[in-house]
């Protein structure tokens, strides 16, 4: 796959659906995707707001986006430097930075990263200091 082929592709698999989620705010929209883990069992996923904190984050709310999901919102440094260092660094100058934040060590850290919030969230004294 060409450079030009893997960057355009790059942006259309963020526009497209940033696009759509910029427009209909997942509170209002029925048709949105809900958490089937919460409609089943009440507990919150990791990713539990994550559709609402994007949605804010979009509209430039950065507190909201926070406050619905701040593991998405801490994440988002690190998807910027993914992206970048996957589609658009055609030469190589970003070698080191993806040999770091693509490592199995980083991808393992950020996993358990990711497991812990989703415990930590529903730990009743805790979930209420950590923002739901």
């Amino acid at each position: 796959m060409s450079r030009g082929l893997k960057a355009l592709l790059g942006i259309l698999i963020i526009a497209i659906p940033a696009s759509i989620l910029f427009f209909f705010n997942p509170k209002e929209a029925i048709w949105m995707p809900k958490c089937p883990l919460y409609m089943l069992t009440h507990l919150q996923c990791p990713s539990c707001g994550s559709t609402r904190a994007a949605y804010s984050f979009l509209h430039l709310h950065f507190l909201d986006a926070f406050l619905y999901n701040p593991f998405l919102v801490l994440s988002i440094p690190y998807a910027i430097i993914l992206v970048a260092v996957t589609f658009f660094d055609p030469n190589g100058r970003l070698s080191n930075l993806k040999r770091i934040f693509c490592s199995n060590t980083a991808i393992y850290i950020y996993l358990s990263l990711y497991i812990l919030w989703g415990i930590l969230r529903n730990i009743p004294p805790l979930n209420g200091i950590l923002l739901q």
